[in-house]
């Protein structure tokens, strides 16, 4: 199972990181359109809503335009920006999370597979998509920044607000559910 790979195969120019660290509107809109495919493509990762990936998407970019003199060249900036999109998502899953916590309180008192062709391909995609889908959110977003985002067990928990022990058993307790899933779809 690989994780979104977004077109991350070249860096933004660095001259362009320049000019807009200097205040270029044109190369900061540069920048925005070499990574827009990646940062709502992860963003949708996260989300599993077109619209809410959207808006994080836009969210992101304005961070990234407030953040871009705290950028060091030292580091990628690909890895930089999509740092900012996994915080974006996570807090906007947080904020929605807690209004969903609210609302019943008062009622009461597709990870993507890389697609080269064939039936097969497209199938287990959406298996695994319709798969993740029932995960919880938590779940979802554990499983997407330990396995897909690179980010370590420590990482993830910070990010989670979770101790390690319990991150990794909801990590666990993700990949059983999606084994699971998977192998209830391809047998039937």
């Amino acid at each position: 199972m690989t994780g979104v790979k977004p077109d991350m195969k070249h860096e933004v120019s660095q001259q362009w990181i320049d000019q807009a660290q200097a205040g270029d509107a044109m190369a900061f809109r540069q920048i925005v359109l070499h990574y827009a495919k990646a940062v709502n493509a992860l963003a949708y990762r996260y989300t599993k809503d077109v619209h809410l990936a959207e808006d994080i998407a836009q969210d992101t970019f304005i961070k990234a335009h407030q953040a871009l003199n705290r950028y060091q060249s030292e580091a990628k900036f690909s890895t930089w920006l999509l740092r900012i999109t996994t915080n974006t998502s996570i807090d906007y899953l947080r904020k929605a999370n807690r209004q969903m916590a609210m609302s019943l309180d008062c009622e009461d008192g597709q990870i993507d597979v890389p697609v080269s062709g064939g039936e097969d391909q497209v199938a287990l995609q959406d298996s695994l998509g319709h798969a993740m889908n029932r995960l919880t959110d938590v779940e979802r977003l554990a499983i997407t920044m330990k396995h897909h985002q690179g980010y370590s067990i420590a990482e993830t928990a910070a990010k989670l607000n979770l101790n390690d022990n319990a991150c990794k058993q909801t990590i666990f307790r993700a990949v059983r559910k999606l084994r699971q899933q998977l192998l209830t779809e391809v047998s039937a």
